[in-house]
Parts: structure tokens; sequence; C-alpha cells
């Protein structure tokens, strides 16, 4: 039996309990959304047990995310890079910590490269609207393109000057439903406690991406 963290009771959100409750029927799942009206919507979707939460996913996890989390899985569901919210507004908050904008050199590794209003890239390898339950084989089931190489394992392997990167994999765990366990963002909290210069900050799965770039302050 696994225990599932899921941030968004939108379509996606909906999709991870219904798929995941019908693999596991004995799963517990904790369901958070800001908005009050979209909880109760998920009622009937699965016969597990199901904790509804109504909060904000950052907020929620710089709350309630610690060393031995009660989660097996998070999974993000809302339109957020979840993993940065979360860094920007727990670990590193207080710090000399900022926003810097992504090298455009990661803007190469996809067709579809969208930069945010804080220099983030929103990477994709599709040109098309993706199945919502694609089970991310080796060829694309839409174009019969090879998606051998993950897009995770290329971004951990990209050598942007000045700029390590972390990368957070996000595992398949039912057809169109990705997520990551709480101890690897804990451990990458750990990791950037004792770096200095640039970082980049990075969650993906086989196809599609978000980076966001962080720099210490000038005379922090």
């Amino acid at each position: 039996m696994a225990s599932y963290l899921i941030l968004g009771a939108g379509k996606f959100g909906r999709l991870a309990l219904e798929r995941l409750g019908k693999e596991d029927p004995e799963a517990a799942f904790l369901l958070v959304d800001r908005n009050p009206e979209a909880l109760p919507e998920t009622r009937g979707l699965t016969t597990a047990r199901v904790e509804r939460v109504e909060a904000e996913a950052a907020a929620f996890l710089v709350e309630r995310l610690h060393h031995g989390a009660a989660w097996d899985w998070i999974i993000p569901a809302v339109p957020e890079h979840v993993t940065f919210s979360w860094l920007r507004r727990g670990p590193l908050a207080g710090t000399d910590w900022e926003a810097a904008e992504v090298p455009p050199e990661l803007a190469r590794l996809t067709p579809v490269a969208h930069r945010g209003r804080e220099g983030e890239l929103y990477l994709s390898r599709a040109l098309h609207l993706c199945p919502d339950d694609c089970a991310e084989p080796q060829v694309c089931p839409v174009t019969g393109e090879s998606r051998e190489i993950p897009l995770y394992e290329e971004l951990a392997a990209l050598g942007a000057p000045g700029y390590p990167i972390a990368v957070i994999p996000s595992r398949q765990l039912a057809p169109g439903v990705g997520g990551f366990s709480p101890e690897r963002l804990l451990s990458l909290a750990r990791d950037l406690a004792g770096l200095e210069g640039k970082i980049l900050v990075a969650t993906a799965c086989r196809c599609h991406g978000v980076a966001h770039g962080l720099k210490r302050r000038a005379g922090g």
C-alpha cells in the first residue's frame, strides 16, 4: 500500500486520483487544492481512502514536508513549478538566493521552449497535444519519434557554463501520472545549503520539463 500527496484537484489531479486508486484500492491519498469548490468534485473517483485539504500547494509543502514525510510520492498537478516554489518559500526563504534567468542553451534541447516571467524555461518535445494517458514509451505514440533518452537525463547531462543543474525526475506512477519522492526535495534543499554561486533547478519527465535559475545576490 502506497501513500500519495496530490497537489491540485483539477483535471490532472482527478486523473491521478482515479487511476492510482484503481490500480491500488488500498492506497492512501491526501488531495490538496486552494479552491474549495474543486475538492468535492473528486468524490466518487475512487474507493480508496482520501483526505482532502483546502490549501495552496507550495504553502502546504512548506508547512508539512519534513524528514520522515508520511507520503511515498508527491504528484504535482498545479500550474506552477512546485519544486522551485517550495524551495523559495521554504528552505531558501530569508536567504540571499534569488531567481536568475536560465541560460539559452537549455532551450535548444526541445522544439518547444517558452520563457517565463522570471527567466525560467518550460520545455516540451511535443508540437502536439499529448494524450492524457501517455505511458511514456521510448517511441512517441503520436509521431513515431524516438524518446529513448528521457528529457530529465538530457537536462542532467547538460553543461551550461557556470550553472550546475539539479534535476528532479518525474517517475511515471500510472498512465499520464508522474511524481517524485519527498526525499528528493529534501535532498535538494540540503545540497543547496552549502552551495555558492548559481544553480539550475529542473523537474522533468521523459518529454516535458521546467527549469528555474537561482543565484546568490551580490554582497549576500
